[in-house]
């Protein structure tokens, strides 16, 4: 691997801005990396107009018309698997720019890249493309197809990789390039949850402030509602068996994000939102935990005077990410692992994730076997100071190599 080339990409992606919904720029530049000897290099746009038709659109976070996506394979000399290597460009907002102690847009101190997106999931992607590059540049003395799949949108929920696999680049087997580094370096994910993201709106009645006690404060019944959340919350991760989710301690979080309520202060606040992020269970589909949350919800507040009279609004907005697992014994699993092994002398442990990503959509969509392995620590994503080291992409980028040819000789 080139580390110096590694370097220079990363930080040329992470430096392109690419925010979800305007993301061009970043695919036109990965497409400009990829080699010419690739049996085949396909850019396209799909109009979002025809995902939302499809049944298994995920949903968008922000408004955008249509999804580019790059795709590429390189052909081995004999039939065999189908190897797909991928990631997305898209990033979300830096936030307060005076949260950030480094420049949001790139800057490298020693081996450490920060900016947004070098973490999630820029460095990924750029650990992919030279994997690819490699093998496509290299003798084809291998069994199948290795593709390489950059998509944009999947902080929507997934509708880049939607596009890709309505478009027919599926595989066998899918490593998504997600940051899952851990203390002793990058770990495999085998399991993951999801996430779906609701607007709850609560009635009050507005009032004087001086007559407080006339009205009924919005607020005070969202403080019901949020502890009823609270209960659901723990009842959904109590209810969790799977080792790989429990030992994360909390693998199915419930978050509200934004509470928007009341236009006065001297008035008692009359309405409220909230936009709040529930989990997806392992398990679930997206409409059985939309539904299993409605049920809950209303279960939990009933009994409570004015909400029975005055039952809160919940409509599912925003994105939806499904939750997905494979067998750790699965081949993809251990053949990560042997090649981690072979290549740093440690193997690396198998866990669980408590975000979504794309590799729900790979396995419940395409049919594949997938499973996550990539440079960072999500801890560090969507956060200031976002981070990765490029040491670390370079390892991968060889483990990746190693795991492919492995795969398949």
């Amino acid at each position: 691997m080139d580390r110096d080339r590694i370097e220079y990409r990363t930080s040329t992606l992470v430096a392109t801005p690419s925010p979800t919904g305007s993301e061009h720029a970043a695919i036109d530049l990965v497409a400009s990396w990829i080699s010419p000897k690739a049996d085949e290099v396909d850019q396209w746009i799909t109009p979002m107009a025809e995902l939302q038709k499809d049944p298994a659109y995920p949903g968008i976070e922000v408004e955008r018309n249509e999804v580019p996506v790059i795709a590429a394979r390189a052909v081995g000399s004999r039939p065999g698997p189908v190897v797909v290597l991928t990631g997305h460009v898209d990033v979300v907002p830096i936030g307060d720019p005076d949260t950030w102690s480094v420049d949001p847009g790139g800057e490298l101190r020693g081996s450490t890249l920060f900016g947004r997106g070098a973490c999630d999931m820029k460095a990924g992607v750029v650990a992919c493309v030279e994997v690819f590059n490699l093998i496509a540049d290299g003798p084809r003395d291998f069994a199948g197809e290795v593709c390489l799949v950059v998509v944009s949108g999947e902080e929507d929920g997934g509708c880049g990789t939607l596009a890709a696999i309505r478009r027919g680049w599926v595989g066998d087997a899918v490593i998504v390039a997600e940051p899952s580094s851990g203390p002793e370096g990058p770990q495999i994910v085998a399991a993951h949850g999801g996430a779906l993201t609701f607007t709850i709106r609560v009635a009050g009645r507005g009032a004087h402030a001086a007559k407080r006690r006339d009205g009924e404060s919005a607020l005070d019944h969202f403080i019901t509602v949020y502890g009823a959340l609270r209960r659901i919350e723990n009842e959904l991760n109590d209810a969790e068996t799977n080792p790989l989710m429990t030992e994360l301690g909390l693998p199915y979080p419930t978050t509200v994000g934004i509470v928007r309520g009341g236009e006065w202060a001297s008035n008692v606040m009359d309405h409220l939102e909230a936009d709040i992020r529930v989990g997806v269970a392992l398990g679930e589909t997206i409409p059985q935990a939309e539904a299993r949350f409605a049920r809950t919800l209303s279960e939990a507040i009933a009994g409570d005077r004015w909400l029975d009279a005055h039952p809160p609004s919940v409509v599912r907005t925003g994105a939806a990410f499904g939750s997905s697992s494979v067998n750790p014994d699965t081949h993809l699993v251990q053949t990560l692992g042997d090649a981690a092994e072979a290549a740093s002398g440690t193997r690396p442990r198998v866990v669980g994730a408590s975000y979504g990503c794309d590799m729900a959509l790979w396995i419940n969509e395409a049919n594949a076997v997938a499973a996550v392995y990539g440079p960072g620590d999500v801890a560090t994503a969507h956060a200031p100071d976002e981070r990765v080291d490029l040491d670390e992409v370079t390892r991968v980028a060889e483990v990746l190599t190693e795991a492919i040819r492995r795969f398949t000789s």
